[in-house]
Parts: structure tokens; sequence; C-alpha cells
């Protein structure tokens, strides 16, 4: 394998990789398809039980998520991966808590909430069985999520990112209903009723589970009935579902 040289360019930083040289400040297709593959392997990697990043592979993955198309695709490749399996070994389960941390941490920096968000709900599938937890007797298994160990990273306290991540999370489910239906303009009132309580119910499902995620992720009390009031207007929710969530101990404690 070709060594990887990373030096200043005129134009920014750039990296020279197998005698080919990519600009890593310059948003194009071909950079997009060059982060698209790199991030393909490297997550393969990060799932495979005797996978083995180089150190060469771990400061290219540290440049390209300094960038909207680095974080993009690392982001889509560790979600595609769940559909074989959200329990993963040890090893792979503390991969995961390491590039997660790097990739937050940038998402923040640059305000890139959409692929944060994945990652947030990443978060909460991946998980491993332990028998050494701390507080366990010996020999009882525990299961552990990478939440669990990513609850200091600063965009969790960052009210805009819960707002954009719900915001997403209703306007795809929206899109669903809605492709799966004919033209509004064709709908008698019923449809337009079961519609019209179809996105209540999905703004109240998607509220009680961001909050609660929220409160797992050690948001503040304050920070999280900002948010809860702010998105049941949004949602156009009822007194009572309001209400309902407002004495849920998981979400609200």
């Amino acid at each position: 394998m070709a060594t990887v040289g990373i030096r200043p360019s005129s134009q920014g930083q750039a990296i020279n990789l197998k005698d080919f040289e990519i600009n890593y400040d310059a948003e194009t297709e071909e950079f997009d398809m060059e982060c698209k593959k790199f991030m393909n392997e490297f997550v393969g990697h990060i799932f495979e039980a005797d996978g083995y990043s180089t150190q060469e592979d771990k400061a290219k993955f540290g440049l390209l998520v300094q960038h909207q198309e680095g974080r993009s695709w690392f982001a889509k490749f560790v979600d595609g991966q769940r559909v074989k399996s959200k329990e993963v070994t040890e090893f792979a389960f503390y991969r995961l808590v390491q590039y997660f941390a790097v990739c937050l941490f940038e998402c923040n920096v640059a305000d890139d909430f959409a692929p944060a968000t994945t990652l947030m709900n990443m978060c909460f599938t991946y998980n491993f069985t332990s028998t050494n937890a701390i507080g366990r007797t010996a020999g009882q298994s525990s299961k552990q999520f990478v939440y669990e160990y990513l609850k200091d990273q600063p965009i969790w306290k960052s009210l805009r990112f819960w707002d954009s991540a719900f915001l997403m999370a209703i306007h795809a489910d929206r899109t669903k209903r809605i492709g799966a239906m004919s033209g509004w303009n064709t709908w008698d009132q019923q449809q337009k009723d079961d519609f019209e309580i179809g996105e209540e119910n999905s703004a109240f499902a998607h509220l009680a589970s961001f909050l609660y995620m929220m409160n797992a992720l050690g948001v503040e009390k304050n920070d999280r009935e900002i948010f809860r009031n702010k998105m049941s207007t949004i949602g156009n929710l009822r007194e009572e579902q309001i209400r309902e969530l407002e004495e849920s101990i998981e979400i609200l404690q």
C-alpha cells in the first residue's frame, strides 16, 4: 500500500494517496466518490471480527469527517450495517464508540445535523452483551449501548440539533405516508381527517422517543421541557397527549 502523505497546499489541506492527489477542500464529485469508497471499506472493517484499520486509514478518516461528504457516507454505511446485526462484538462496539465520537465532534463544529441524527439513532441501536459491567455480579450479563459512552458529546447540548433532528424525522414519516397515497386534491374528507390524525400520532410518537433519548444522553431537564413545549405546538398535539408526556417519569424525570 502506498504511503499516505498529508501536506498543506495552496488551496488548503491535501493528501497524496496512491499517486493520486485529492484536494480535501474541494467539494467535487471525484471527492465524494473517494469518500464513498473509503467509508464503505472503513465501516466494513469496524464490524469485521478480525477487522483492522491502519494508522493511515485512521488519519484519513479523521480528515474526511471534517467534510460533509465524509460524515454523510460514514453515517450511511454505519446505518446500513444494522440490517445484519444490532448486537456486535466487544471489539466492534468500542470501535463504534471511538469513531462515532470523532464524527459527532465534527458534526457539531460544522452544524451538520443530518449525519449526526443518523449516528444518534445508531447510538441506541448497536450494543454488546458484557459480563464484566460495573455494578454487576461476576458472571451476570448486561447489555450495553453505544450512547452510554458518548453522553459527553457537545452536540447533545444543542437545541438546534434536536430541533433539526425531530423535524427531519417528522418529514421522513410524512413523505412515506404521502408517497403511498394519491394526490391531496383527490382525497375525500375522511382520508384528509385520517391523514391529519396520522400526522398528530407521528409527532407524538417521535416526541416521546426524542425526549427519552435526550434524557438518556443527559440533556438538562429545562432544555427538554423547552423542546417538548416547542415541538408539541409544532406537532399540534392534543392536551391529553401533552399531559401524558409531562407525566412520564422516564422521559422527563
